[in-house]
């Protein structure tokens, strides 16, 4: 994500290496992108875009050089802004992000057509399914119900919609290095 570290670089923040990879608690924010609302005109060749966030706490896996921001710092509120997927400054906002609600690979029909009957054939998916299908929004909408089952195979790429920026509470266990963009 070299645009992340252009922007804080421009912005002078106080940015370090995470060390060597780790498994750390941390909150992610996961966008819906099936709903993006694209705002109306572009600015400065950025188009806006506004998302339906949902925040949780996931066990991250974050390889070593990851970048780390510490909030204890005078400009902190600026990487606030850039990152905060719900401020009208961020860097999602402005369509700088929009990767992340992209898909890049797709299953085809027929080979998630026979998943699903294989994964029929147990009954917890097939309570799932039923229940799922109790809802009639739900039941009438073939995008969803494609979905709910692509998303049940190992085809289903879990990124999708994730923001590449992680909330900690705490700062690492481990010591982190200065960073030198140079």
């Amino acid at each position: 994500w070299p645009a992340l570290e252009s922007r804080l670089r421009g912005h002078s923040l106080v940015v370090s290496r995470h060390p060597p990879s780790s498994d750390v608690d941390v909150e992610v924010a996961r966008l819906d992108n099936r709903r993006p609302t694209r705002g109306g005109r572009t600015y400065q060749g950025l188009s806006p875009i506004e998302v339906d966030v949902e925040r949780v706490v996931e066990r991250r896996h974050l390889p070593a050089g990851t970048l780390w921001v510490p909030a204890d710092q005078p400009d902190f509120a600026i990487a606030v802004q850039l990152f905060e997927p719900d401020s009208p400054d961020s860097l999602l906002a402005w369509g700088i992000l929009n990767l992340v609600l992209e898909r890049k690979e797709y299953i085809d029909d027929g080979i998630l057509e026979a998943i699903v009957l294989q994964l029929l054939k147990e009954s917890a998916h097939a309570t799932a399914w039923a229940a799922a299908l109790a809802d009639p929004k739900f039941a009438a909408d073939p995008r969803a119900r494609f979905e709910w089952w692509y998303r049940r195979t190992p085809y289903w790429d879990e990124t999708i919609g994730m923001l590449p920026i992680f909330r900690a509470h705490a700062p690492p266990a481990v010591p982190i290095e200065p960073w030198n963009p140079d």
